[in-house]
């Protein structure tokens, strides 16, 4: 059985806090490589200097998209809350009731 979820318009599925994680951890990843291509203080091989390199391009890949999604959340929650509280779209008129 399948449950069916609602998600609010202010919910914004949690992409701001991923978005500091990738991005903290590519920044990281980065310093790593850029630490090893210097200096050669661990040792590192060259292959593994190349995937370290990679997984930090792709953290801050991550990082960026989910930073955009999180600001285009941002601005459906304050169009949402607009429309929530703009009075001109609350329905006053009476129903015609027919003779």
């Amino acid at each position: 059985m399948v449950k069916k979820h609602i998600f609010s318009a202010h919910s914004d599925l949690k992409t701001g806090f991923f978005s500091k994680l990738f991005l903290i951890l590519g920044v990281v990843l980065l310093f790593i490589y850029l630490v090893e291509f210097a200096a050669h203080p661990l040792g590192l091989s060259e292959d593994l200097n190349g995937t370290i390199l990679a997984f930090a391009i792709l953290c801050i890949g991550l990082g960026l998209i989910s930073y955009f999604f999180s600001c285009q959340f941002s601005k459906l929650s304050k169009i949402a809350e607009e429309i929530e509280t703009d009075e001109s779209l609350i329905d006053t008129e009476e129903p015609d009731e027919e003779h």
